[in-house]
């Protein structure tokens, strides 16, 4: 079973984090059981088991975001605790194949960051190749600019970034062929072809694009932008309004985006009630065979208006059209549960308990947390990689933080 990326970006505060490509939405900072726990439904079948644990950080240190290139080479983020330090810094990770260990990423991309602090950063990886953009900020006063890199297989080289505002989603599909999706409202896709960036415009506004075209095309999904909408939303932009989403999808044909219609989600049957949310993943398995996910958030779309029980929506393409569906694909669903080909779920067990601020492991420890900010796949097998936190807050002096990788194998 290959397992596709699973994302909530949970550390970049995405309001509807979709665990992308993999199935069913559970929250990903869950507390899942210690290994070797019950938690009803049987014994676990997966545990996750830590690769890389921080420095005890009694400010929050955590990794925020991960890219597998391979079974032997991975490249994450963390903001790690500075002694002495006003708080977490950036610090790029790598994995060799035996061990995670810091890498001096400044060090490589020193004339780009120009002495500046690269924060926030996002990693991607495919076809062999990872990449990473960000944006560099030069102190108070100033505006950050963007940056953009790509690890040439000795070090991180920087290329110039696309006239993005934002970096909504990206595919790496080779060396030379990376696309990048901006700011919904632009419409717009950026193409590297191994020179420079190419801007090609969407017929919709997109929130998400295949990181993997499987034998078919390239797809986006998102909305049909609702002008009338967004205007009411002016007045109080922090909490959008609820309104009907009409969700839309488009294919590269080479030359330009074809538009595909989706269901009309005010019409859906009442047994699968529609996705009445942004598609936040793609998940291509086939020319015939494309998922695209969000979660369902009851009568309503947006933070403001989430009630208890949210659930997931999925959209499929079987080579001819867009409809609902009530099968998801398999893979990891989140800290605590994965779905097998058979479309039963089972438990992953959290890893042990790691050590507080007395270097062991004493009963407050035991009341810490285990969140996962993004899960991906180990290309070419059934393993996954998670990245996030294991720590504790609100215990006064036993407070603290570890930043940790952790692995699941079968």
């Amino acid at each position: 079973m290959s397992i596709p990326r699973v994302t909530s970006r949970v550390a970049l505060v995405a309001a509807c984090a979709l665990l992308a490509g993999c199935g069913t939405q559970g929250s990903p900072s869950a507390d899942p059981e210690p290994s070797g726990s019950r938690s009803g439904g049987g014994a676990a079948q997966r545990a996750w088991a830590y690769e890389y644990v921080s420095d005890v950080d009694s400010v929050g240190s955590q990794v925020l975001d991960i890219a597998a290139v391979s079974g032997r080479e991975a490249w994450a983020m963390a903001a790690l605790g500075d002694p002495g330090g006003s708080g977490p810094r950036m610090q790029m990770l790598r994995f060799d194949g035996s061990r995670w260990q810091r890498y001096d990423l400044e060090s490589d991309l020193r004339d780009a960051l120009g002495g500046g602090t690269l924060s926030p950063v996002s990693l991607h990886a495919g076809a062999g190749s990872a990449w990473l953009f960000g944006r560099v900020h030069h102190g108070p006063g100033t505006s950050p600019t963007a940056v953009a890199a790509r690890y040439d297989g000795d070090r991180w080289v920087a290329v110039a970034p696309p006239k993005a505002d934002e970096v909504a989603g990206v595919a790496v599909l080779g060396a030379s062929d990376v696309w990048v999706l901006g700011q919904p409202k632009q419409q717009t896709a950026w193409h590297w072809d191994g020179h420079g960036w190419t801007a090609t415009q969407l017929p919709l506004e997109a929130h998400a694009i295949t990181t993997e075209t499987a034998g078919g095309d390239l797809r986006v999904a998102g909305n049909v932008p609702n002008p009338e909408a967004d205007k009411a939303d002016e007045t109080d932009p922090d909490h959008p309004k609820p309104r009907p989403l009409r969700l839309a999808a488009a294919r590269w044909d080479g030359r330009q985006w074809r538009a595909e219609s989706m269901p009309d989600v005010e019409r859906a049957d009442a047994g699968f009630r529609g996705c009445r949310t942004q598609v936040r993943t793609l998940a291509a398995r086939g020319a015939e065979d494309v998922w695209a996910m969000g979660i369902e958030y009851g009568p309503y779309t947006g933070p403001r208006y989430t009630p208890v029980g949210d659930r997931p929506c999925a959209l499929h393409w079987d080579g001819k059209r867009w409809g609902t569906s009530r099968s998801l694909p398999a893979g990891v669903l989140d800290a605590k549960r994965v779905r097998g080909a058979d479309g039963k779920v089972s438990r992953i067990a959290r890893p042990p308990y790691v050590a507080g601020t007395t270097g062991k492991v004493t009963e407050v420890d035991r009341k810490q947390s285990f969140r996962l900010a993004e899960i991906v796949p180990v290309p070419g097998t059934d393993e996954a990689w998670g990245v996030g936190s294991a720590g504790l807050g609100a215990f006064g002096e036993a407070n603290f933080s570890r930043a940790v990788i952790v692995r699941c194998r079968p």
